[in-house]
């Protein structure tokens, strides 16, 4: 169910944990994917970023979709020299462009 989601789409968390459902059916967007057994990062309006263990991806695009895509890209460079054009060009990245 959460194979096609990557940073910057819109979803809802169908899992939030194994021993609590207590974030189930909150949207929102990944901000960030990790490997482990709860793995996506979502920023949501109830109460900002919490991790997920399952996730829906939702067919409406949103404005805040490119804001966590260009936050997530400054993220990752921010221990490097970079510009804005490599911030942008991340973001594209992270956006699968």
């Amino acid at each position: 169910m959460s194979d096609d989601v990557k940073v910057g789409d819109r979803v809802e968390i169908t899992k939030y944990r194994d021993y609590d459902d207590e974030c189930n059916g909150w949207s929102g967007v990944v901000v960030q994917i990790d490997t482990d057994n709860i793995p996506f990062l979502v920023r949501t309006s109830e109460e900002g970023d919490v991790w997920a263990q399952e996730v829906r991806k939702l067919d409406t695009p949103t404005a805040i979709d490119r804001e966590a895509l260009v936050t997530r890209a400054k993220e990752l460079l921010a221990d490097t020299l970079h510009t804005v054009d490599d911030i942008i060009a991340m973001a594209n990245f992270l956006a699968g462009e």
